[in-house]
Parts: structure tokens; C-alpha cells; sequence
């Protein structure tokens, strides 16, 4: 940051008298209070937005979420992760119109955040992550559109899916060069003295979506494009082929896949997702050295994975005559953590410069007013060393509701109703949960769609 507006300011504050000084350093002690409580309130509801959803009770889950957008405790900053998690409650609670509505705020709304992203960074270099606008994770961004893409599925608007299909592709194409704006306005922004070349985006090995793919392919197997199908198929073997690293699985039978291009093979498609996606945790580093006086925090999230019980999932029909298993398509989860590698030096960088500009006001406010008097410039430098501990805290805001992994398959029954029974296994070979529905096969020449969920 160009600290020459700090300086052009210095006049005021250093000319301020003793109690000036006291009052400017309780603003923004109480500034700090009030930005991370907060925090730590929507970090409580986010809390209980976990427990209800995991109960699998959507109704009563999209209840508490009117709620707590009632009680504003999403304000107008956290508007992208409020949609994100309505238009997931609302997915799975089958409202899918509504849901789709959700997902597409926050998705334009990320999109219009990203366009001011340089002078939304700069900003928070002055108190922390928590007081900007929040404009989503690039995973999150993702993700929303395969939930957008099963929406149209729902609905039969084939040609819908696949516009969210295609917009997957097109996010993970330019992901690895999304932030080299703002990369270099950072770098030019930014006149502190340690380490020159911190300002850098991260690498991604992950630029191709099975699962994006897997739709795609069916999408188009299903819309009488055969070509387009086969292309998309060829893109999801080249998806599990060129990036092992993210597709570290076991992965379904190319013999059993390839079954997905023809649409006469099939005319249910069952997708079952388990898991919940990463939690980000704070991780503070304090440094306190006795001889200058001087305290410096630095706070910033890490992405931890969420251990799900679930290692396999499997289907049955009609009291087990037939059963089958569930492949893992993607592991949304590992995905998540490998596509946030392109942003986290950036959130590492902005949290080093902001705890060091901190650390430089509050040492020097605390000299020039030691100068007028010992108590009081005693005070400010106690102030200002509590202010920069309750202002630097983590921007823990994610998007709760996203599950972790995503399994399919596709049947051929018979056009009719059917009882279908998905199971979800542990390592150990436990059966955890069973998810039965009653469903209506549609004739070859359509899909219908069976969604599951044990966000366990």
C-alpha cells in the first residue's frame, strides 16, 4: 500500500493532543470489537446451519435460514454466501426454480465483487478480510453450476444444463490466470520493505471437471447429439487420465462408463453426494519483541478437509433385483483444496502486509504521544497493541452446505414407478444410512434424475 496518504495524515495525529490520542485509538479498538464479534456471530450461525442441514430435515433447515436472514445476521457483505446456501437448501429440498434463482445472485454477484477486486483488497489492508463484501471461493463458483446444471436436469431443460456445464469449463480454463491483475496492482499498491516478490497467485493442477463432464456427456446423449457426447466423454477420460493428483480414487470401469453416451442404454441417472466440503480454520502467528516493544498478529484461514464416513455407495431397486454400485465421480472435497492453491499466496501476502502497516501505526502513534506524556502514551500503546489482536482475525467464510463427494451411476428399468434404496457404506463395511425413494422411469428417449445426500 502507498503509505504516502498515512504520512499526508501524520500532522492530525501526531499534533493530537493526549486525550485525541486516546479517543482515536478507542475508535478503532472499538471498530475492531464490533467487526469481530461479528465474525464470530456468523460463525456461531454458520454452526447451527450444519447441524440443521445435516439432519437431512431441508424444510426446517430453509426455516432457520429465513431466520437468520431475518435476524440479519448475513449482512449486505455476506449476500453471495447467503444465496449459495439457500439455493442448496433448496436444491435438495426439490423448490428447483428457486434454487436456480439463488445460485444465479451469487453468481453474478461474484462476478461483479471480482471486477472491483483491486480496490476491495487495498481496503482491507486497513482492519481485516471480515469487513469486505464476500465474493465467494473459486471452488464455490464452481460448484454452483453443477447444482444449477442438476436444477435444469429436474426441470427437463436439457439446453439449461448445459450452459451451466460449459460454464464450468470455461471458470477452470482461465482459473490459473484469473489473478494476475490483481496480482500487479497489489505489487504496485504495496510500498512495505520485506520480501519484494510476495505478491504472487498460486497453480493449479486442476483445469478439468470429470464430473462437469460426466453430465455433459449425458446432457448430450439425451438431446440426440451424439458427437457433442462423445467429445464430452472423451474429456472425462482425459480428465481422470491427466490429473491423478486430484483423481487419486478408484475409478469407475471405462467399459461401465462409456455406457453414458448412448442414450438407449439408460433412462435413470442416480447421483448421490456424501461429505461436506472443507472447514477453514484460523491460524494465528504472534510475534512479540521485548526490546523494540513491538507486537505484531498475523491471521489467515487454511482449508482443512472434512473425514467423511462414507467409502462406498450403492443402489437397489425393487427389494434388491437389482443392485449396483455407486461410482465416485469427483472428490468435490480434494477439488476444493487444490483449486484454492491459486488464491491462498495472495490471502497469506494481503494478511502479512496488513498485520506489518498495523504494527508500524500503532508503534509509531505510541512514540509521538509517549513524547507528550508517559501515562497516556503508555495507554495508546497498550490500545494499540489490543487493537491489532481483536482486529486480525481469519475471514472463516465458506460456503457451509456444499457437499464433499459426488457418485453416479445411470439404470435401465423398465418406464414405471420403482422403489430405489441408496445405501452409503463405511471402510469397515457398515451400513450407515439408507436413503429409499419411490420414483417414476421415465421412457429411454428421457432421464430421470435421483438425488441423495448424507452430508455426514
Amino acid at each position: 500500500m502507498n503509505l504516502g496518504n498515512y504520512h499526508k495524515t501524520k500532522g492530525f495525529i501526531y499534533g493530537a493532543t493526549m486525550r485525541n490520542n486516546h479517543v482515536l485509538w478507542s475508535i478503532i479498538f472499538c471498530f475492531a470489537l464490533l467487526t469481530s464479534c461479528a465474525a464470530y456471530v456468523l460463525d456461531s450461525a454458520q454452526n447451527q446451519l450444519r447441524t440443521s442441514f445435516a439432519s437431512g430435515d431441508y424444510t426446517s433447515t430453509a426455516a432457520l435460514m429465513d431466520k437468520l436472514a431475518n435476524e440479519n445476521v448475513y449482512k449486505d457483505k455476506e449476500k453471495v454466501l447467503l444465496r449459495l446456501e439457500q439455493g442448496t437448501i433448496n436444491h435438495f429440498a426439490g423448490n428447483y426454480d428457486a434454487s436456480s434463482n439463488y445460485y444465479t445472485y451469487a453468481e453474478n454477484e461474484i462476478d461483479a465483487l471480482f471486477t472491483k477486486s483491486i480496490s476491495r483488497a487495498i481496503k482491507s489492508f486497513l482492519v481485516n478480510d471480515n469487513t469486505l463484501a464476500y465474493d465467494g471461493e473459486d471452488y464455490e463458483d464452481i460448484y454452483l453450476n453443477v447444482f444449477k446444471s442438476l436444477n435444469y436436469m429436474h426441470l427437463n431443460d436439457y439446453e439449461g444444463a448445459l450452459v451451466e456445464t460449459r460454464r464450468i469449463s470455461y471458470k477452470l480454463e482461465r482459473l490459473n490466470d484469473k489473478y494476475n491483475g490483481l496480482v500487479s496492482a497489489l505489487s504496485e499498491a504495496d510500498t512495505t520493505s520485506f520480501e519484494k516478490d510476495k505478491w504472487k497467485s498460486g497453480k493449479t493442477r486442476f483445469q478439468n471437471s470429470a464430473l462437469g463432464h460426466y453430465l455433459s456427456t449425458i446432457l448430450y446423449a439425451k438431446s440426440n447429439k451424439p458427437d457433442d457426447a462423445r467429445i464430452s466423454f472423451n474429456n472425462l477420460m482425459k480428465a481422470y487420465d491427466d490429473q491423478p493428483e486430484v483423481y487419486d480414487f478408484e475409478k469407475p470401469d471405462p467399459r461401465k462408463l462409456t455406457k453414458i453416451q448412448d442414450t438407449e442404454n439408460y433412462n435413470v441417472l442416480i447421483t448421490a453426494f456424501s461429505g461436506r466440503a472443507p472447514i477453514k480454520e484460523a491460524v494465528d502467528f504472534r510475534l512479540y519483541l521485548e526490546e523494540s516493544d513491538t507486537y505484531l498478529k498475523v491471521s489467515f484461514p487454511k482449508l482443512v478437509p472434512f473425514q467423511s464416513r462414507v467409502a462406498r455407495v450403492s443402489v437397489s431397486v425393487d427389494n434388491d433385483s437389482l443392485t449396483q454400485k455407486v461410482d465416485l465421480i469427483e472428490d468435490m472435497d480434494k477439488v476444493a483444496q487444490e483449486v484454492y492453491k491459486v488464491k491462498e499466496p495472495i490471502i497469506y501476502a494481503r494478511a502479512m502486509v496488513r498485520a506489518f502497516l498495523k504494527m508500524l501505526a500503532s508503534n509509531k502513534l505510541a512514540k509521538e504521544s509517549k513524547k507528550q506524556d508517559d501515562v497516556f502514551g503508555g495507554l495508546v500503546n497498550v490500545l494499540g497493541k489490543v487493537a491489532q489482536e481483536a482486529s486480525e482475525k481469519a475471514d472463516l467464510r465458506s460456503w457451509q452446505t456444499m457437499p464433499g463427494k459426488a457418485y453416479s451411476t445411470v439404470l435401465s428399468l423398465p418406464p414405471g414407478k420403482h422403489t430405489v434404496q441408496i445405501k452409503y457404506y463405511s471402510s469397515s463395511g457398515q451400513l450407515l444410512i439408507t436413503d429409499e425413494q419411490t420414483i417414476t422411469a421415465k421412457p429411454y428417449n428421457s432421464l430421470s434424475l435421483v438425488e441423495s445426500m448424507y452430508w455426514n
